[in-house]
């Protein structure tokens, strides 16, 4: 069985061209209790990270600062990890999290990891 550890960047406010402003707190307790019905297990923390990114689109800097939800997903296929069918669910509710959030892109990414 391989295992992928998925981190999933929620920022804490709405772009500036939004209307910026506090994300309601409804949203990260409708996500945390989706992700964790879809993984079966899901940790975060109450401290947030600080991101930035540069748009490509319009070279427009953003500065985040971002909730984090760590979940694991389990596999069969060891080759890769476009096979699995829970990533496939995250690739499509990271859609609907970036029309929820109002985001040009949400950071998700999948590390292959080993218990230890």
């Amino acid at each position: 069985m391989t295992h992928f550890k998925v981190d999933i960047q929620l920022p804490l406010c709405f772009n500036p061209e939004d209307g910026g402003g506090k994300i309601p707190e409804e949203f990260y307790f409708e996500t945390y209790g989706t992700l964790l019905k879809l993984a079966g297990g899901i940790n975060t923390t109450n401290t947030p990270v600080m991101g930035s990114w540069i748009n490509p689109s319009n070279k427009k800097r953003y500065d985040d600062k971002c909730v984090v939800y760590t979940i694991l997903v389990e596999s069969e296929d060891k080759m890769t990890i476009t096979n699995v069918p829970k990533i496939k669910e995250l690739i499509e509710y990271k859609k609907e999290l970036m029309k929820k959030f109002k985001q040009h892109q949400i950071f998700m990414v999948a590390t292959r990891c080993t218990w230890i």
